[in-house]
């Protein structure tokens, strides 16, 4: 792809922050550049659209945005699109992680609640004032669950997480998991990843995939790297992006970002 990209669609969390979550003043830098220069900036995360509202005011992104790993998408409170996973097929996985005493995230697309709580519930709590709330369904919910995305963490063992995983083999063909580690996976519907939610946002802004720019850190990242006409890798990424990225940054985190913008859209001929 020769000229500038027509959309750029960048991770959150690993990419544009780092643990922290903090808003550096870096980050300050980021939105006078994607506001000087006009540039089409806009997310794709494993997040919540409601956890997702800082960023978009952050850096006054008025494209729609890219949630629960391509699950959902929203733009100004507008639900763009959004799929379900059949409760039921997970359940066993959730009521058998709760007994190892793993955290368990249930996420219908617009807000998160733990399943249980417990002390790495209330360090989040604590430190970024998320999942405060909790919700452990009833027998007679379980069928009408509206889950679009179930984040499981042991922060107890490397390797329990392959049991749950085990649990969801009947119904790998309507799910997508994603393992991050030893420690934790997403689990969202069939067929949704961050790839696929590029597909459908190119599609309702009519460009190519071919003219967008995709910036990540994470497992969950390589899909959208992969297929984008420029894949971009933050300076911190894991080796597995790095790998299928078209450019690895030198910096990280949002400094990476920044990099990326000015090398591939701020410095680039919009005609060349």
């Amino acid at each position: 792809m020769a000229a500038r990209p027509k959309l750029i669609i960048s991770d959150v969390d690993g990419t544009l922050i780092d643990h922290s979550e903090v808003m550096a003043t870096d980050f300050k830098r980021l939105a006078r550049m994607i506001k000087e220069h006009n540039i089409p900036f806009t997310l794709a995360s494993g997040r919540c659209y409601s956890e997702l509202k800082p960023f978009i005011s952050s850096l006054n992104i008025d494209l729609p945005i890219i949630a629960n790993n391509g699950a959902g998408a929203y733009r100004r409170e507008e639900t763009l699109w959004g799929y379900h996973m059949n409760s039921l097929h997970v359940r066993a996985a959730i009521e058998y992680a709760d007994k190892l005493d793993m955290v368990i995230i249930m996420g219908n697309g617009i807000v998160e609640r733990a399943y249980r709580h417990n002390a790495y519930i209330q360090n989040q709590i604590d430190r970024f004032k998320r999942y405060n709330h909790f919700h452990i369904p009833l027998e007679e919910e379980w069928e009408q669950l509206n889950l679009q995305k179930l984040l499981i963490i042991d922060p107890q063992q490397n390797g329990r997480i392959q049991q749950i995983i085990d649990l969801l083999e009947p119904y790998r063909d309507q799910l997508h998991i994603v393992q991050y580690d030893d420690r934790s996976i997403d689990i969202m519907p069939q067929h949704c990843n961050k790839s696929t939610g590029m597909i459908a946002l190119a599609d309702k802004l009519n460009i190519n995939v071919s003219d967008i720019m995709t910036i990540g850190d994470a497992k969950n990242d390589l899909e959208m790297i992969k297929l984008a006409g420029i894949g971009v890798a933050v300076g911190n990424a894991v080796e597995e992006l790095k790998v299928q990225a078209n450019y690895i940054c030198q910096h990280g985190y949002v400094l990476g970002v920044i990099e990326a913008l000015e090398k591939f859209y701020v410095n680039r001929n919009e005609c060349e």
